[in-house]
């Protein structure tokens, strides 16, 4: 008889914060097709959505603790107002980045705003990725090495009873207010973690509409800019917000 080899299946952790308890159609549609996809890979996506806590960083923190203790190989933070490309989950846990995200538009049509920080524009030859200061924790994919890190190296507290870490936590840096998300990427450089846009993961931002975007092209008008060419006031407001 054929000796049968088991085959090993990566456990990835979908940690998507809701506050209302509420899920997106389209977050969902996307979800249920990234599964889909990931059963066909053996990979097992496992959602966890950490519901109605007043406190993100809380339930930032709260799925951390659950990525850590139920030994995730991968933990992927999506936020419940965004649709994307399944083939993306597949793409980042494909790549041996430990630290790897996409963006999306913020939610307004007075300009075309991405939640990104650089100064960077100059992509990897090799992956097509731009190594960032840091990006928002909508769309991010953390590989177990840097969750840990990260939990390993945070203050812990009690909370009803049980052991949480402060890795997402709102800070006053040089007066300014930083969100979770800014300090958790603070945290990753500091740790010695790059941190890599993939600008072609641009999310669909739902509010109350659809918000598209084009990072890659939003990225081309700027580099258009920084080479002098002409610039209108539109442009230069642009050109302003990733300078």
């Amino acid at each position: 008889m054929d000796e049968v080899q088991e085959v090993k299946v990566r456990k990835v952790l979908i940690a998507t914060p809701a506050h209302d308890g509420r899920l997106d159609v389209w977050y969902a549609t996307s979800l249920v097709n990234s599964i889909r996809v990931a059963q066909a890979n053996n990979v097992f996506l496992h959602p966890v959505f950490m519901s109605y806590d007043a406190l993100v960083q809380r339930a930032r923190n709260d799925l951390f603790r659950l990525a850590v203790e139920g030994e995730y190989d991968d933990m992927i933070w999506i936020d419940a107002d965004l649709e994307w490309n399944p083939m993306w989950i597949m793409e980042m846990l494909s790549r041996s980045e430990d630290v790897i995200g996409g963006t999306y538009r913020k939610k307004t049509d007075d300009a075309e705003m991405y939640t990104v920080k650089t100064h960077n524009l100059d992509r990897n030859e090799e992956t097509g990725y731009i190594k960032v200061e840091g990006v928002g924790t909508g769309f991010l994919k953390l590989s177990r090495k840097a969750f840990m890190a990260l939990w390993e190296s945070s203050e812990p507290y009690q909370n009803e009873g049980r052991e949480g870490r402060m890795v997402c936590d709102i800070q006053i840096v040089d007066g300014q207010l930083c969100s979770e998300d800014v300090v958790l990427c603070q945290k990753l450089n500091s740790l010695g973690f790059d941190i890599w846009l993939a600008p072609h993961m641009t999310c669909v931002h739902i509010g109350t509409k659809k918000f598209y975007g084009n990072f890659e092209g939003f990225i081309a008008r700027v580099k258009e800019m920084q080479n002098g060419r002409e610039m209108d006031t539109e442009s230069h407001q642009e050109a302003r917000r990733l300078a």
